[in-house]
């Protein structure tokens, strides 16, 4: 295995993670679930680990692509800029969650005002990620550029291309 694979198998997790943690955080709201609250955080906090391998594995995929395809140099770098920039958001918001980690540990309530804070920052990481990832996914994969330079022949519906 080497720093591509690794990248491709970590890179998906804060991407899926975050939406799904987001899912969890709105369910122990609604609920007023203690547990799955705490349960959610340690996932959060989980995912950032696996979010940092998958940031740290991409210059040497990179380097491991470079060597065998030509590649965009600008979507490279964007691609790194976001990536860095959601690690860091991540671990903005993985402070506000280790504090209210530490605090149930204190016996202290969680203030609403945090846990809403963690909720909204969760949903903006999870869009902020998948923008990441869309960028990543267009270093080596032409098809979502949305870029066309020759005509596109429209779709004949099923019916008529069975009677013609």
């Amino acid at each position: 295995m080497n720093a591509a694979h690794l990248h491709l198998m970590t890179v998906h997790v804060p991407v899926v993670g975050c939406w799904g943690l987001f899912i969890l955080f709105l369910l122990s709201a609604h609920l007023r679930d203690e547990r799955l609250f705490k349960i959610s955080c340690w996932l959060l906090l989980s995912v950032l680990l696996l979010a940092t391998v998958a940031y740290f594995s991409g210059p040497p995929a990179y380097e491991l692509l470079g060597d065998q395809y030509q590649l965009d140099q600008e979507t490279v770098e964007f691609h790194a800029v976001l990536a860095r920039s959601c690690l860091l958001a991540m671990v903005v918001l993985s402070m506000v969650v280790g504090n209210a980690l530490i605090q149930g540990f204190q016996g202290e309530t969680v203030p609403r005002w945090q846990r809403t804070v963690i909720i909204v920052g969760t949903l903006a990481l999870a869009g902020f990620w998948s923008v990441a990832a869309h960028w990543g996914g267009r270093i080596r994969h032409p098809e979502i550029k949305f870029e066309t330079t020759a005509p596109v022949e429209a779709v004949k519906p099923v019916l008529e291309s069975m009677e013609g």
